[in-house]
């Protein structure tokens, strides 16, 4: 008799593979922080121009 080759489901296939779930996890836990990190500084108030000028030796 011959045996017929079940095809393993697309999902199976995923959650078996262990390095790749390893570096999936690794991939959006470095893009979501990277991601917050630009937002964060897109968010931050400019800098006085007091300060500025302190800081850089301006007139």
């Amino acid at each position: 008799m011959e045996e017929k080759e079940k095809k393993v489901p697309f999902l199976q296939l995923v959650l078996d593979d262990f390095m790749f779930l390893l570096f999936l996890g690794v991939t959006i836990y470095a893009v979501s922080y990277l991601i917050w990190g630009l937002l964060e500084l897109a968010w931050l108030s400019p800098i006085p121009s007091e300060i500025k000028e302190s800081l850089l030796g301006g007139k």
